[in-house]
């Protein structure tokens, strides 16, 4: 490689990394800014601002869906990424379309990458190959990646949701307990965690407005939840509730220890994450500490084995 096209990539990466940082750190900071308006009570940002965010969104939008078409999955893939759509509270047909063409994308990415850099390196038709055929492996690769994006962000959304379980538990059992019924404690629950626990109360407030608008039963409403997130504790709390129905007996007892085995197992997650660490430590220790003791312990009869056979070569 000559160094007119080193330059080059060089100049593509650097100029690359440059407009990632600044766009990364413009939307940043109107993040910050808009959350700093809604806690100071004020709106969502500008008119201005929000026309140019739905032109963009929108330009994004159509751009994306039109990638989505050539992208073609099956069920089973569709309904992996519905769940983390789901999971990360995106789960409209236009963040599937987003997903879609971001994959789609990512192909079409590998392959221009291939086709400039494989004539590049190699000379003639072997070039054009190299680069069709690197450049489909690349794109392959970076196919996964917005599927890995989204199961990361639904993960951590679920562990959020699931870190607030117990805290809306226990406050579900105080509600019940002062003589509320299970709709007005879950409601009641809702409005306590919507500063502490805001991902929560989100998906408990769905399953409040299934009783209160749409008329589902108890068992019914905390199913659907459970259902779009995934999590068990909340099919357990379904099931607690339909027990407790079925066999009438006081639900507030049966929260109680319901949350009581929860904590328990939270521990014993907690208890069993941290007997791994040792394990997890060793390589690490491994590798920090022993180019270090090698050469102290090594060092000093490296040096006088040097000057041994430098005396005897002279």
């Amino acid at each position: 490689m000559n160094a007119p096209v080193t330059f080059a990539l060089f100049a593509i990466l650097v100029v690359s990394a440059g407009a990632f940082a600044l766009v990364t750190t413009v939307l940043l900071r109107r993040r910050m800014a808009r959350r700093m308006r809604l806690a100071l009570g004020g709106g969502g940002g500008t008119g201005a601002e929000r026309d140019l965010g739905s032109e963009l969104r929108g330009g994004v939008g159509r751009a994306m869906a039109a990638l989505a078409r050539l992208m073609p999955l099956g069920d089973e893939d569709r309904e992996k990424i519905g769940l983390s759509l789901r999971r990360a509270a995106r789960d409209t047909d236009q963040a599937m379309a987003v997903v879609l063409g971001a994959k789609a994308g990512c192909i079409l990415l590998g392959l221009a990458g291939g086709l400039v850099a494989g004539p590049l390196l190699l000379d003639g038709a072997l070039g054009w190959f190299a680069g069709v055929g690197g450049g489909f492996l690349a794109g392959i690769l970076l196919n996964t990646l917005p599927e890995l994006v989204v199961a990361r962000m639904g993960k951590r959304r679920l562990a959020q949701v699931d870190g607030g379980l117990v805290d809306a538990f226990d406050l579900m059992v105080v509600c019940l307990e002062s003589g509320l019924t299970f709709e007005r404690s879950l409601r009641r629950t809702v409005e306590n965690l919507t500063f502490l626990r805001p991902e929560l109360a989100r998906e408990l407030r769905l399953a409040v407005n299934d009783m209160s608008v749409h008329g589902r039963t108890r068992v019914e409403s905390v199913s659907r939840v459970a259902e779009r997130l995934d999590s068990q504790p909340l099919r357990d709390l379904a099931m607690t509730v339909g027990q407790s129905e079925r066999f009438g007996t006081p639900l507030a007892d049966a929260l109680r220890k319901f949350t009581g085995s929860l904590r328990v197992a939270r521990i014993a997650a907690m208890q069993e994450r941290s007997a791994r660490l040792p394990t997890l430590l060793v390589v690490p220790t491994i590798v920090g500490l022993l180019p270090g003791i090698l050469v102290i312990v090594g060092g000093p009869a490296f040096i006088q084995l040097s000057q041994t056979l430098g005396d005897v070569g002279s």
